[in-house]
């Protein structure tokens, strides 16, 4: 039996999120999912610490796919994990930005609302 290295999962992880980012161009989105999911897998419990790039970039995009397949539960599962990560807050732009598409989508323009100016706040930016 071969172990896997730590650089044949990370190049795993990479090569998911490249199929995946091709499935989100072709608007296939279910199959995008897929890929994100395996490629996250691929790098483990210590993903963020091992290539907190590639983790960042399949939960983002992972998000994203589950948000235009209606699949919120997963999405905002995605978006909590990015936005509990202590990393740069620029970073965590493309999950903010989700959620508050996704409540405006389910008719929470308020939360939506609020959601963005607490992410405006973060950033340093003003906000009323």
């Amino acid at each position: 039996a071969s172990t896997v290295t730590d650089e044949e999962r990370v190049e795993l992880a990479r090569m998911n999120l490249k199929a995946g980012v091709k499935a989100s161009e072709n608007a296939a989105f279910d199959t995008a999912k897929v890929y994100f999911k395996t490629g996250r897998e691929a790098l483990g419990s210590r993903g963020w610490e091992g290539d907190h790039r590639t983790m960042l970039d399949l939960c983002s995009h992972g998000a994203n796919a589950c948000f235009v397949t209606g699949d919120f539960d997963s999405m905002n599962e995605l978006i909590d994990e990015v936005l509990s990560k202590d990393i740069d807050t620029k970073e965590k732009y493309r999950v903010s930005e989700i959620k508050v598409k996704s409540l405006l989508t389910v008719g929470k323009a308020n939360e939506a609302i609020n959601a963005a100016l607490d992410f405006r706040r973060q950033l340093g930016l003003p906000a009323p």
